[in-house]
């Protein structure tokens, strides 16, 4: 089946599976575009090429080159230039050789255009895999820089992260240790306070005794003397009073 330029319009390329690489869209169809047109100016050209040569009694035949696209109407004109060929040499030698030459003329343009548009085509491919190529390497690139930056970032904000708990750990232990050794300093002072006040205490109770046991003494002794002051004149008792009364 011959291919036309309306067949180069509407082809559509499925989407590569998910995993494998695959070529730009935009770059296919600008690639595709750039085929249908040169396509439809080598069959515009093929056509006027065949019109000149009908007017001269004959019609060229295509040639054979490489791009398959142009094989069936090769094929075509070839055979229609083999059944014109006796009609061509009953017409004249003249006729003859200027059909040759223009049927040399055709082909040597079309394999020309051909070679030309294959050459385009096989450049545009090249360059747009090597586009792809680039773009694909430039954003590994850009992906592999954006990862390593990410990553010194991270390791940076754990070591200041790191760094800051170690400082509030310090901190920490710092403060714990005055606030210990305050406790202990203000324990200590405590302890002492309690144990001089344990000290005034025993010293109190003693001196207390002492004097409730003197005071006993002291009203044991004007008990007993009672009786013999009685006996006594009244100045000889109150002299022996004012001596036993202890003295502040």
């Amino acid at each position: 089946m011959p291919l036309t330029p309306a067949d180069v319009h509407n082809v559509a390329f499925k989407k590569p599976p998910i995993g494998k690489r695959g070529y730009d869209e935009d770059e296919v169809d600008a690639f595709l575009d750039l085929v249908e047109t040169e396509f439809a100016r080598l069959i515009e050209e093929n056509n006027d090429l065949r019109s000149r040569g009908s007017d001269t009694g004959d019609r060229p035949a295509p040639d054979q080159a490489d791009d398959e696209a142009d094989e069936p109407a090769i094929a075509e004109s070839a055979g229609t230039a083999a059944q014109q060929a006796p009609a061509l040499q009953k017409s004249g030698g003249d006729e003859l050789s200027q059909a040759t030459r223009m049927l040399a003329l055709a082909t040597e343009t079309a394999d020309r255009h051909v070679g030309e548009a294959k050459a385009q085509a096989d450049r545009l491919l090249a360059d747009a895999r090597t586009s792809s190529e680039q773009m694909v390497t430039k954003a590994k690139t850009s992906s592999d820089e954006q990862l390593a930056e990410a990553r010194t970032k991270s390791e940076g904000l754990l070591g200041e992260a790191k760094t800051r708990a170690q400082a509030l750990t310090q901190d920490a232990e710092r403060k714990q240790t005055e606030i210990m050794g305050g406790l202990e300093q203000r324990k200590s002072a405590l302890e002492k306070e309690i144990e001089n006040l344990r000290t005034f205490e025993r010293e109190y109770r003693t001196r207390l005794k002492s004097y409730l046991e003197s005071q006993l003494r002291d009203l044991d002794g004007r008990s007993s003397a009672e009786p013999a002051d009685r006996q006594r004149p009244a100045g000889v008792g109150q002299q022996q009073n004012s001596a036993n009364q202890p003295q502040s």
